[in-house]
């Protein structure tokens, strides 16, 4: 913002932004999971604090002579990744005043100042420069905005201003702050499932539980690329040093129906080894364009699948889509090769592999060491139940 001057023409003006020496900024996080069709998202409502302490020795740093800054003019600023993600804040309390914040276009936070070519500012005695005092960046990746109050600061008072506000925010996905204190300890705890912490540094301390989490962040200025005060012209990029956590869909439907085709090769491949040994157990020949059938019943069942869980629970369609298929092939091998004894075998076969298949998808840290001790013991099996075949057919031993 360009402070009004007309006292003579060489007068320049400009914005000198605080920073705060300190930031204490906790949430108290409360996510739950929404979906549509087969899409699922987290939302959250959060309870914000957010309180520290100005350093106006900082202002020093500038260059510019304090007794040509307006303090009269002062105003704080709290940036917030979206303004519609505000459903209450409290008053900002600078000192021992509360003042009530407004919102306000991002053009207002971040202005272009235009200085004349003589650095030297103490050859402008009447130039006048306003103070903005900057509470707090949020992170954010789509719209921006933030909340502004104009604010009295007497210059010749304690160097050390302490602030503190409160708010309730809504929003999904994700929750960012900017450690824009010199020493900025930020710590954010609630319900969710599977967080994911992301941004400029990892946390110091976390703890992951069943449905709950909570994490810790301590920065300093040191760790980032920017200074406490500085006039408005600086093209800093203060949000891409935010901290943040993302709220996860564990294993949403979509993710498990992607995830199940990715395991069709091996149920095809099992299931094609069941029915062959059982060619050979009952010395009937079964021809190529049954195997294809009998593949393509197997491929069907994603589709059933795909399309059943657009309209009702995931673990409900996956257990429709696989009892239609274990009947639809039993029944073919039943009438295939004229053995019940062989088609219930086959049936149960499908059901071990299609509740293996299942537990797969449900798990998250343990899919892949689970699937490959289950693949070992599949594996093993084949290779002792072929130890049986001769090179006149099947024989029991």
């Amino acid at each position: 913002m360009v402070t009004k001057n007309n006292r003579n023409k060489d007068s320049i003006g400009g914005t000198i932004r605080l920073l705060p020496a300190t930031l204490n900024a906790c949430a108290d996080i409360k996510s739950q999971t929404l979906s549509r069709s087969i899409y699922e998202t987290t939302v959250y409502n959060a309870d914000v604090t957010l309180n520290g302490e100005f350093d106006m020795h900082a202002l020093k740093t500038t260059g510019i002579p304090v007794d040509r800054m307006l303090f009269s003019k002062a105003y704080v600023t709290v940036g917030i990744g979206d303004l519609k993600g505000v459903e209450t804040i409290n008053p900002i309390k600078i000192g021992q005043t509360e003042y009530t914040l407004n919102g306000t276009s991002d053009e207002d936070v971040y202005v272009n100042v235009t200085f004349n070519n003589n650095t030297d500012y103490t050859k402008f005695s009447q130039t006048e420069y306003e103070v903005e005092v900057v509470d707090i960046d949020d992170y954010t990746s789509s719209t921006s905005g933030c909340m502004q109050a104009s604010i009295s600061i007497d210059s010749t008072a304690s160097a050390a201003i302490p602030y503190s506000i409160t708010m309730l925010i809504r929003g999904s996905q994700s929750l960012g702050v900017t450690p824009i204190g010199a020493e900025s300890k930020i710590s954010m705890a609630g319900i969710c499932k599977s967080p994911s912490f992301a941004g400029m540094v990892i946390p110091t301390e976390r703890s992951i539980e069943a449905d709950s989490f909570s994490a810790k962040w301590i920065v300093n200025s040191i760790n980032r690329d920017y200074p406490q005060s500085f006039i408005g012209d600086k093209p800093y990029k203060i949000s891409r040093s935010a901290v943040v956590t993302n709220m996860l869909v564990p294993v949403d439907r979509y993710q498990k129906t992607s995830r199940a085709m990715k395991y069709a090769i091996i149920v095809v491949l099992l299931t094609f080894i069941s029915v062959l040994f059982a060619e050979i157990i009952v010395k009937h020949p079964i021809n190529m364009f049954q195997y294809l059938l009998i593949g393509l019943a197997l491929i069907l069942f994603y589709s059933l699948l795909l399309s059943l869980s657009e309209h009702m629970q995931f673990g409900l369609s996956y257990l429709i889509a696989a009892i239609m298929t274990i009947g639809l092939i039993s029944v073919y091998m039943l009438g295939v090769v004229r053995s019940r004894r062989v088609s219930i075998t086959i049936g149960i076969v499908l059901s071990i592999i299609y509740t293996f298949i299942y537990v797969l998808l449900c798990l998250e840290t343990y899919a892949l060491l689970t699937g490959s001790i289950g693949l070992f013991i599949a594996l093993a099996t084949i290779m002792y139940a072929s130890l049986k075949i001769n090179n006149k057919g099947y024989r029991l031993q």
